[in-house]
């Protein structure tokens, strides 16, 4: 797409090359990384705070479901959206693991506060602390794209856990993936294969879900 990453110096400066698409003239710009919000189990997202030229730019990639619900209103009733969700479920039908990218400007006061706020979150130690104050600059965000790579399997993953089946070993496999992907890995590593009956189960409510489990423990019986 015409952009290199390059390098980081000392200064945290991203060196970038870019090739305009016209003249396929190459320039060198640096953008400044003034924060890191972090990547965890449960935020499942993460984001880079940029300057360059005095623009400061929040940039966040994580799972859709999340970065949907961080999207301005404008942004979440977009064709864009609509066609990068289609895209992206393509995808992970196809078993790749897939990410939303989303961006915000900033402005220096909102920066300032929010950074002075972090940083005494971070002096304090205060993981839980740092995690909520992050959550409160990736807000009204605009979708701008998705990414979607193949994760391979380590060698000789399916022969193993056929190898374990076979000995009357029950597997199971806890996943953070989207249900599409996730079913694909599984029968890419012999977990699943197409002649097994799938019972699909997605609940958010206790009462729900015991209902669900108990009609296909019926089935199954």
């Amino acid at each position: 797409m015409g952009f290199e990453f390059v390098d980081r110096d000392i200064n945290d400066n991203c060196i970038v090359h870019l090739t305009n698409p016209q003249s396929q003239a190459l320039e060198t710009v640096g953008y400044k990384l003034l924060n890191i919000c972090e990547f965890n189990s449960t935020r499942k997202r993460m984001s880079c705070i940029f300057e360059r030229n005095g623009q400061i730019t929040l940039m966040c990639k994580g799972a859709d479901s999340i970065i949907y619900e961080l999207l301005r209103d404008s942004s979440k009733r977009s064709l864009e959206y609509e066609e990068t969700q289609r895209h992206v479920d393509q995808y992970a039908n196809e078993g790749l693991r897939t990410l939303f990218l989303a961006e915000r400007t900033l402005s220096r006061e909102e920066y300032d506060a929010w950074n002075e706020k972090v940083t005494k979150a971070k002096e304090a130690m205060n993981e839980e602390l740092v995690s909520k104050i992050n959550s409160e600059i990736e807000v009204e965000l605009e979708l701008i794209g998705s990414t979607a790579i193949e994760d391979k399997l380590q060698d000789e993953v399916q022969d193993t856990i056929n190898f374990l089946k076979n000995a009357g070993i029950k597997v199971w496999v806890l996943t953070g993936d989207k249900v599409e992907t996730a079913i694909n890995i599984g029968i890419s590593a012999g977990l699943l294969d197409q002649d097994m009956t799938q019972h699909i189960i997605q609940q958010d409510e206790h009462a729900n879900l015991q209902r669900e489990l108990a009609e296909v423990e019926k089935l199954v019986e």
